[in-house]
């Protein structure tokens, strides 16, 4: 039985995927795993009812397992990771944290109105703390050679 999933559709074409990492996120993580799921493209700007009713905050992306709709990109990768371990896509732990500061940094970059306030700097050294590590650790990815959520 196929998983469901609720994603952001892209903005004025409602049959594409969006640009929501959340979203993404979640669907690669079933993509990696081989978990045939449902895929359900919800338009943002016009929510449907059905939609509402199982995510009543309008959130994406929303994940049905066991006939409960589960919400959070980190909640639905942990389950999605429990309920079908291998590969398992885990973060060594010495790694869980690492480029955790670089959508944060590069938010408030793009929001920073002053181009002296250290946003783009800060911005910077966490892109090179990363750089920094995939070049030491066997990249292309945090934990070496295998992929992970």
């Amino acid at each position: 039985m196929a998983v469901e999933i609720c994603v952001k559709a892209a903005v004025g074409a409602p049959d594409i995927l969006g640009d929501c990492p959340f979203s993404q996120r979640a669907l690669l993580t079933l993509e990696e795993k081989k978990v045939p799921y449902k895929r359900h493209l919800i338009n943002i700007s016009d929510k449907p009812q059905w939609f509402m009713e199982i995510s009543p905050e309008g959130k994406v992306p929303v994940v049905k397992f066991d006939d409960k709709w589960v919400a959070d990109s980190d909640v639905i990768v942990r389950i999605i990771e429990e309920k079908y371990p291998e590969p398992s896509l885990t973060n060594p732990p010495e790694f869980a944290s690492l480029g955790s500061k670089i959508f944060p940094s590069f938010v408030n970059f793009l929001k920073s109105k002053d181009p002296n306030d250290g946003t783009e700097q800060a911005l910077l050294e966490e892109l090179k703390a990363l750089d920094e590590h995939l070049k030491t650790h066997g990249g292309p990815f945090i934990a070496g050679e295998k992929v992970n959520a």
